[in-house]
């Protein structure tokens, strides 16, 4: 389960964090509507996959769109080899709860990119692996954990 590996990385990582125990969420908006005091710096991580190759935990802010160029442009693809995941595949391939998926490399095929309007974002709320737990950090550390591509993947 993707939930024990993340908390086994922020365990043996060094970084200060904290977890926060809450009902059931599955979307941004529920999250702004169950738990509106974790939904400040939220960042939503959506997964891609890249034909035949690695799976993409691609972090933004919360309410941001991912552009498809940028994205595949981050790892160097054509776009057309970019695709995005439905929610179950996550849950059964990957592990991350619908609602859960945080930005943590959980297995060798899985790369990170983060959205470069995060980089100085201090404290900031991210999935645990669990739609009913979710992390809170400072994105540095959360940087120094994950080493991901740090470049701009939203729309404007």
């Amino acid at each position: 389960m993707a939930h024990q590996k993340v908390m086994h990385m922020l365990k043996t990582c060094g970084c200060p964090y904290t977890v926060h125990t809450h009902p059931k969420v599955c979307t941004i908006d529920d999250a702004e509507r169950l738990v509106p005091h974790l939904t400040h710096n939220l960042i939503k991580t959506v997964v891609f996959r890249i034909k035949d190759s690695h799976w993409i935990l691609a972090a933004v802010n919360g309410h941001a769109r991912i552009d498809y160029k940028l994205l595949a442009r981050a790892f160097g693809v054509n776009r057309k080899l970019i695709r995005a995941v439905s929610p179950d595949t996550v849950e059964d391939q990957l592990g991350f709860e619908i609602g859960g998926t945080g930005p943590f490399p959980i297995m060798d095929t899985i790369r990170i990119v983060m959205d470069e309007s995060l980089s100085g974002a201090g404290s900031i709320f991210c999935g645990s692996g669990k739609n009913t737990i979710t992390i809170e950090m400072d994105i540095a550390d959360l940087i120094h954990l994950i080493s991901p591509i740090i470049t701009k993947i939203t729309k404007d």
